[in-house]
């Protein structure tokens, strides 16, 4: 199949987290199965830069990617105005996937391709409930914008069931819905980095313990929590270290304050974010990976946790939580008291902790990319099949009416009704 992907950010623009990769991994994947896989992107890096300066083709892993020149943006999202040169290509495609929700990228390509009468699927990512931040703006563009071309969509793509609920709630009708989890490309974790070079890194001693948090230090993240929690903790030789990009929401300031009131300067540590084997090492040498986001539709940092075999701690609140729970980690509701429990728990309980990484390393298996993306195939097939068969029924209907109008018009003249 020809299949357009269209996202906001992509490859190499890792430190925007699950939007870039997710998108990277399915297109590569999907490349590799001889599919021709092209991918709309902007040349956003990251919080600050931009790739090229100007639009730019290139190949990355067999996939075409048109990276769009981003004039005026704003955080992860801007205006990529040479995107409307590309738009009669969209016509070239048997389907497109988009990846995220409200932006300029896929606003303009969904809105092209229910004209052009192009099949599309949308994959919000956790976008489509409104949270934190902006809630006005985003209820104005779903007004304007976003309903119309969600109802457009031939299906709406979610992780977990509790995105699926999320966007049933939102208003997406239970026959649009989809539900295909993330996976791991498992070769990275094939053979992982040799314990101690992060601890060494953060200068620890043999005997700490590492709390990690791995990801954008957001809002919804729940980061400052995070802090507060292992303050309450008040375990001697224990360090928790914070890796990732600031996501510029004023979170990273909120982390600073509640680790002078907390007096925390000696046992939280900023790292900054981490990529490629520096992000494995952190995970191997972690006693326990925490994530208490507020709303994530699956946690593809928690599936990497678990394949380097760290125990996790995470909130109800991730999609991911049903494949955790009672296996290789603890899941809690999102609150202060909870998250200091599970700590303890599992900072205390070593023959349990040793336990549940040995789990984790097992579940690993279950977390590969095979079974979503032949899902995945299997869906496009449908769809792509299902658009031909309505493709040739309108021409028949088409090609059959001048011929019956004729008939009518040959018996008016028999009847000397002649028009």
């Amino acid at each position: 199949m020809r299949i357009l992907k269209v996202v906001r950010v992509f490859y190499p623009a890792v430190t925007c987290g699950g939007l870039a990769l997710t998108s990277y991994d399915i297109a590569r994947l999907l490349a590799r199965r001889g599919h021709d896989v092209t991918v709309f992107s902007s040349d956003i890096l990251d919080r600050h830069r931009t790739l090229f300066g100007h639009t730019v083709e290139d190949e990355v892993d067999g996939v075409r990617v048109i990276y769009f020149h981003t004039v005026l943006r704003y955080r992860w999202d801007g205006l990529q105005p040479d995107l409307c040169d590309y738009l009669d290509r969209v016509r070239e495609f048997d389907l497109i996937h988009v990846y995220g929700y409200r932006d300029f990228l896929s606003t303009l390509v969904c809105s092209f391709a229910r004209r052009a009468g192009v099949p599309y699927v949308i994959e919000p990512m956790g976008m489509l409930r409104p949270i934190c931040r902006s809630l006005r703006k985003k209820k104005v563009y779903d007004r304007l914008f976003g309903r119309r071309l969600v109802a457009g969509a031939r299906r709406v793509i979610v992780t977990s069931e509790q995105e699926r609920q999320e966007a049933l709630a939102w208003g997406v009708l239970p026959d649009q819905l989809v539900v295909r989890r993330n996976g791991l490309d498992l070769s990275e974790f094939e053979k992982l980095p040799e314990p101690g070079a992060f601890r060494r890194r953060l200068g620890l001693r043999a005997t700490d313990r590492l709390v990690l948090y791995l990801g954008r230090i957001s809002r919804k993240k729940n980061v400052p929590l995070l802090v507060d929690a292992f303050a309450d903790l008040g375990m001697h030789g224990t360090i928790l270290a914070i890796v990732g990009p600031d996501d510029g929401d004023g979170s990273r300031e909120d982390v600073l304050e509640a680790i002078e009131r907390r007096r925390l300067n000696g046992s939280v540590v900023l790292v900054g974010p981490l990529v490629g084997t520096e992000r494995l090492a952190a995970y191997v040498d972690a006693h326990v990976f925490v994530l208490v986001s507020e709303s994530e539709n699956f946690g593809n940092a928690v599936a990497e946790a678990i394949a380097c075999g760290t125990p996790v701690i995470i909130s109800e609140r991730c999609g991911i939580a049903p494949l955790v729970s009672g296996r290789a980690g603890l899941v809690i509701p999102v609150e202060r008291a909870a998250l200091t429990e599970a700590l303890r728990h599992l900072l205390t309980r070593d023959d349990e902790r040793r336990e549940m990484a040995c789990r984790a390393r097992h579940l690993r298996e279950e977390l590969s990319w095979e079974e979503p993306i032949t899902l995945l195939e299997d869906l496009y097939e449908g769809i792509v099949r299902d658009d031909r068969s309505a493709t040739y029924r309108r021409s028949a209907e088409s090609s059959a009416a001048p011929s019956a109008r004729g008939e009518n018009i040959a018996q008016m003249i028999l009847q000397g009704e002649a028009p």
